[in-house]
């Protein structure tokens, strides 16, 4: 415990608690958005997305952040126009935008010659090097999600259960789907800079997963997954400083002790 309590005295330790609480309470938000839309392949999009920003960024010599950015928000719209063909949906075009994105970082990096090294650790974001601008922009984010998903349940309940139901009851559903697509975009490609992509999935997907599991309602599942979220946040974070141990090992596999107990709770019933 004192060990533990010298740690908080430290400005890295606290903004990475500081982080981890507010991933914990925004992260499975947009999980939901992403479960219930089926794009868990966008997820992988947007991560590849940001493996192209930093090939631009070394080989450009320009910040990262605002390429990742800018270069995912590109990719979902295009996303988005060519999931407006039923034939395709957003889920099997975010797989084919994936491919593209990985085959052009596999040409920019040979022709540049970026080491794959230096690329693949903008996937392993530290909390503990989380600066106070990056807690900022994780704040305003949390809080744009959070209003969102407040102020426009209905809409998007309505956009989750049917299209065409949504578009008879004078709901944009258009409007609808490009903001969350957008808010998840943002979400992750900020987010994987600074706290890693391992720690977005055990706290965008699985906590989603295993809520649902015993939410009786859309609004149950948004509440149910974001106080899981926070719950793996916060306990994975103090266990890995107890234990000196990596935060994004420890919680991913927190996580997933979770989802399965939960699975075998609910198998029993």
């Amino acid at each position: 415990m004192q060990r533990i309590l010298f740690l908080l005295t430290l400005k890295p330790i606290v903004y990475g608690l500081i982080g981890m609480i507010l991933s914990g309470i925004s992260f499975p938000l947009a999980g939901v958005i992403i479960v219930r839309n089926g794009l868990i392949p966008m997820r992988y999009m947007l991560m590849h997305g940001v493996i192209l920003g930093g090939i631009l960024s070394i080989a450009l010599k320009i910040p990262l952040l605002p390429v990742t950015i800018l270069l995912n928000l590109i990719l979902v719209m295009i996303m988005v126009m060519l999931g407006r063909n039923q034939t395709v949906g957003l889920s099997t075009s975010s797989t084919a935008m994936m491919v593209c994105t990985m085959g052009i970082a596999s040409l920019l990096s040979h022709a540049f010659d970026v080491p794959a090294k230096d690329t693949l650790e903008i996937l392993w974001g530290s909390p503990f090097a989380l600066t106070s601008s990056d807690l900022i922009c994780l704040l305003v984010m949390s809080i744009a999600l959070i209003m969102y998903v407040c102020t426009c349940f209905r809409p998007i309940s309505m956009v989750f259960f049917d299209h065409d139901i949504a578009l008879s009851r004078g709901v944009n559903v258009k409007l609808h789907d490009m903001m969350m697509v957008m808010i998840t975009a943002l979400i992750v490609s900020v987010a994987m800079k600074m706290v890693g992509a391992l720690l977005i999935d055990a706290l965008v997907v699985l906590p989603v997963v295993g809520a649902s599991r015993n939410a009786k309602g859309l609004k149950d599942l948004f509440v149910r997954s974001s106080v899981t979220g926070l719950v793996l946040s916060v306990s994975g974070y103090f266990l890995a400083l107890l234990w000196n141990l990596p935060v994004s090992g420890v919680l991913a596999v927190l996580a997933v002790i979770v989802y399965l107990a939960n699975a075998c709770r609910r198998n029993r019933k």
